[in-house]
Order: C-alpha cells, then structure tokens, then sequence
C-alpha cells in the first residue's frame, strides 16, 4: 500500500487556498510528506507536554501550549473547540430531550451559547490576579471572528466569477479533511502506534485534523 493517503484531499487543500486546480503529482506528495513530518513532531511533542503535566493522555491544552506564540492559530483553534462543545452540548440534549415540551419556554428562542474555553494557565492566573477581564475575552472572539470574516472574504473573491459547477466543485473541496470520517487512516497515516502507547481518543484526533488543516 502507498505510504501517500491524502493526495486527493491536498489537492483539493491547495485549490481552496489558491493554488491551480491539478497540481503536479510530485508537489503533492512532497506536501503530504512534510504535513506527515509535522504531524508526527506535534504528537510527540504534546506527549512529552502532556508527561510535564503528570498524564499519559494528552489534552487540547498541550496542543494550544505548542502553539501559543501563534495568536491568530490558537484563537481559531479555542474558536472551533468552543462551537465543536456547543454542538455536543446541543446533541446531547436533543437526544435527552425525547418529545418533552417546556410549555413555559415554548415561546422563547433556543439559544446556544458558545463555550469559552479555558485553559489552566489562564486559570491559574485568573486566581492570582484575582479577576475576571472580561475585555480580554471580548477583543479574543472578535480576533478570531476577523480571521474568520476575511477567509470568508477571499472565498467569495474567488468564486465571484465562477459558473455553477465550478462553484459546486469547489464547495466540495473546501470539505477537505484529514480526519472527518476517516480516524482510522489517519492513525495508520501517521503511523501512531510506533511512538504511542495510548490510543488517541476522536476529540484529539479533531485537534490534529484542525491543525492538520491549518500547516
């Protein structure tokens, strides 16, 4: 079997972020073994933080660790765990819920509130400075949203002028993912189990999708 699994989903990567529509076979592969390289880096990377912290398991803090001098990363990063928690949330009480109505909140709109994340460092400074800076929070959401906006921007710029089916492909691209769906080859992708002795769990294997997606 072929060491390259991803040369579909990188090619379709490239074209969302620009590049042509059918690159040569040889950028592609090359990509996918440097995305690989990374990969395998960032997992044992946050093993050893995760062994730091007295766990054999790692935790969405130990990625954000390894990535915390990348503002604008680790805000999309707290933004997709914070709507991912939301989305559980929401599941898990849909499937709770059977058909039970709340006559007195049938009027009332379902609102969802987005998780904010935080994570132990911020914690412990909280306590010692002994507030809660609300701003901070505030100016992080709108940080991440802007990157947000202006992705949304450069997508629109480029389909602008593009017919139906060529929208439509591109649609399909921008689905892309290392890991939605596909866990288990991306755990023989990166060859995990020759340098781990625990299996990741899905929530960590999104992590690395995110970040899959984002290098």
């Amino acid at each position: 079997m072929s060491k390259y699994r991803y040369l579909t989903e990188i090619q379709q990567m490239m074209y969302v972020f620009g590049e042509v529509q059918d690159p040569l076979p040889e950028t592609t592969m090359l990509i996918e073994d440097i995305v690989r390289s990374q990969v395998i880096e960032i997992i044992v990377m946050a093993t050893a933080q995760a062994q730091r912290r007295g766990s054999r398991f790692m935790a969405a803090e130990d990625f954000i660790f390894l990535i915390r001098h990348d503002r604008t990363k680790v805000l999309r990063l707290k933004e997709y765990l914070s709507w991912k928690e939301v989305r559980k949330k929401v599941k898990d009480r849909d499937d709770t819920a059977d058909d039970i109505i709340d006559d007195a909140n049938a009027d009332k709109p379902d609102r969802a509130n987005k998780v904010k994340i935080k994570l132990s460092w911020e914690l412990a400074n909280s306590f010692s400075d002994n507030i809660v800076d609300d701003d901070d929070d505030e100016e992080e959401m709108l940080d991440a949203q802007s990157d947000s906006l202006k992705r949304l921007r450069d997508a629109d710029e480029i389909t602008r002028r593009m017919t139906r089916d060529e929208y439509v492909h591109y649609s399909e691209c921008r689905q892309a993912s290392f890991t939605f769906r596909k866990n288990k080859r991306f755990r023989d992708w990166a060859n995990m189990s020759a340098y781990l002795d625990t299996k990741l769990n899905d929530e960590i294997i999104d992590i690395l999708g995110f970040l899959t997606f984002e290098m």
